[in-house]
């Protein structure tokens, strides 16, 4: 599953979409909205098509970088308020070290070079 969506993600679906027999491990990163004085909500924008393309290449990356065995990452676009989820990263892998740093790698490039938005409303 990879995707940039308005509606709120399935947590379960996302899992479900990684699960693979040969992956002793998951791991999972789900970036919320925090409460920040001032803020009430914060309005996500993304081109679309590139933004997904991007992802696409990021998974491409962390499975070869990493050994993953399946990666889903959504994120969201639309006006979220705190506590509303953005984005979630899944990843499996044989082993627990390689599911962490796939994951943290994920979020961290995502953050750099996908082309999508926030503003503070």
């Amino acid at each position: 599953m990879i995707g940039v969506q308005e509606k709120p993600f399935s947590v379960d679906a996302v899992l479900k979409s990684v699960a693979d027999p040969k992956a002793g491990a998951v791991a999972v990163f789900i970036g919320t909205v925090r409460k920040e004085e001032g803020v009430r909500a914060l309005d996500y924008e993304a081109f679309d098509e590139m933004a997904v393309n991007q992802l696409e290449n990021l998974r491409d990356k962390a499975v070869k970088k990493f050994g993953l065995a399946k990666v889903s990452i959504i994120h969201r676009k639309s006006r979220l308020r705190p506590g509303e989820r953005v984005v979630i990263i899944a990843v499996s892998a044989p082993h627990r070290q390689e599911a962490f740093k796939g994951c943290e790698w994920l979020i961290n490039e995502l953050k750099k070079v996908v082309p999508i938005w926030k503003r503070e409303v």
